[in-house]
């Protein structure tokens, strides 16, 4: 059987699982599609299971790949397919027509690479070949799906943490400087291929960059990945030279609504769900109702990952594809709004979570919270590094007692109290609150002295002020305190007068 794939220039690495899967669906169905996201290794990917069919001898008219990604003009489309196919024709038939009279009786496996820019026109070709073509298989890579019936998706993740570490590994070795990786690069090579993402274009041009610099050098300069990582090769298509280049690929293929969104977004760390969505990225350019359409679109374009877990349908970026959208808010001028309206919902989800604590849905708060930490902490960054919203720090830090105390996160509320209690928030609720909440964690955490000082300074600050909540739980905190230490007089319930008078509701 003739195959037209070009060869392999360098190893391929892993991805059993997913050639399996692939292989899968090229026997089951007509038309296969392995979506991701930029520089993710569809094209590869797509490549070696076509390669492994062309040797298993499964379509007697061969195996022909179709690189689409320099076609720009719909009307261009068939000619790139004949092209492709190896086909001439010097009457004037239409091209449409010369390519469903060849391939009308042939049996042959045709892999089309880098179509999303022409997407419908695209999908609207395998539609007509698929339907006049009945031996022809299609087997097509992109950032979109053509979504035609009887489409079947792989989508294709970023590699596991053993896989990224091979490849990094494999092509650091090739390189001018050479590379083994030994026990002590060991942890700094792993770190930096999950701060990649695993994105095997990436891992790459990072390797690459060993000729100048060791592992823990490109480490640090991560922050700037989007200069640090250029100069993919001649070999390699344009659109991959740069991870900006390849990011920005798919950017240039989104309308103004999904880059706005993707924009937007990158406040968030980690997962989100899509109420908060609708709340904190909404605009007179992205009204509410059109949201859910957008985030979907987004998802289709691999450039936001739905995850399903304990809290329900989240969704979250990979770190290349945020930081690139956190550049573009940063030139909208937008970024500090965004950030503001993501703290005050983060802000105002602390407080759901701690009044329905003591609740049937106790449970339910408590893997809400969990899965939202990264976003609580990134809303209490915020209001730190915003000089007149440090009090909204402290407020969501003893907000936050509840996760602190009762999901065993002990050492990281004593640490967010500390952080937050070094600056002036200039409003005296917070800071009691913060106070009592300090004392009640480091109480629990067997931290005497730490406990004694911050209960103190918050009863008397709020005798001082006249708060009689905060002073009431920072009497019950010492007595908790004088009770757990054996001291019985200091814990007497006289000392206690007044707990409970406008507390409004319970914490132990």
């Amino acid at each position: 059987m003739r195959s037209h794939l070009p060869s392999e220039l360098n190893r391929f690495v892993g991805r059993e699982r997913e050639l399996a899967a692939l292989h899968g669906l090229l026997t089951e169905s007509r038309l296969t599609t392995v979506v991701g996201v930029g520089g993710v290794g569809k094209s590869r990917l797509a490549l070696r299971a076509a390669s492994a069919a062309s040797v298993q001898e499964r379509y007697c008219d061969g195996v022909w790949p179709a690189d689409l990604s320099t076609v720009t003009d719909p009307g261009l489309l068939d000619h790139a397919v004949m092209e492709a196919l190896g086909l001439t024709d010097h009457t004037s038939r239409p091209p449409r027509r010369i390519l469903l009279d060849h391939l009308a009786d042939r049996s042959l496996l045709l892999v089309l690479d880098g179509f999303e820019q022409l997407v419908d026109a695209c999908a609207e070709l395998v539609c007509e070949l698929l339907r006049r073509s009945p031996g022809l298989r299609v087997l097509a890579a992109g950032r979109l799906p053509l979504r035609l019936a009887g489409e079947r998706l792989l989508a294709l993740a970023p590699m596991d943490d053993e896989d990224a570490v091979t490849l990094f590994a494999d092509r650091a070795a090739a390189g001018r400087g050479g590379f083994t990786l030994t026990d002590e690069r060991a942890a700094a090579t792993l770190e930096l291929c999950r701060r990649l993402d695993g994105i095997p274009l990436a891992l790459e041009l990072a390797a690459g960059r060993l000729g100048a610099l060791s592992v823990e050098q490109v480490l640090r300069r991560l922050d700037d990945r989007f200069r640090l990582l250029t100069g993919g090769g001649r070999g390699v298509l344009a659109r991959h030279q740069t991870l900006r280049t390849t990011i920005g690929w798919s950017h240039e293929l989104c309308t103004a609504a999904q880059r706005l969104l993707w924009a937007r977004l990158s406040v968030f760390a980690g997962q989100f769900d899509l109420e908060a969505v609708e709340y904190i990225c909404v605009g007179p350019d992205l009204p509410p109702e059109s949201v859910l359409d957008v985030v979907q679109e987004l998802l289709d374009h691999s450039l936001v990952v739905r995850e399903d877990g304990p809290a329900g349908v989240r969704y979250r970026m990979l770190d290349t594809v945020r930081e690139y959208g956190a550049d573009w808010l940063a030139a909208t001028g937008d970024a500090e709004r965004l950030r503001r309206r993501h703290r005050d919902w983060y802000l105002g989800l602390a407080t759901w979570c701690e009044l329905d604590w003591f609740s049937p849905r106790q449970a339910e708060v408590a893997v809400r919270v969990e899965a939202e930490l990264p976003n609580l902490r990134a809303a209490m960054d915020h209001s730190l590094d915003c000089g007149q919203d440090t009090h909204l720090a402290q407020y969501l830090a003893g907000t936050l007692w509840f996760c602190w105390v009762g999901c065993g996160r002990l050492a990281e509320g004593a640490h967010w109290l500390a952080q937050v209690l070094e600056a002036d928030g200039g409003h005296d609720s917070a800071r009691l609150k913060a106070l009592w909440v300090l004392g009640y964690v480091s109480v629990l955490r067997g931290d005497t002295a730490a406990a004694i000082a911050a209960l103190h300074e918050c009863r008397e600050e709020a005798e001082r002020t006249g708060d009689a909540v905060a002073r009431a739980y920072a009497v019950h905190r010492m007595g908790c305190l004088a009770l757990v230490s054996d001291d019985m007089p200091r814990a007497c319930p006289a000392d206690l007068v007044g707990f409970g008078a406008g507390c409004p509701f319970r914490c132990w």
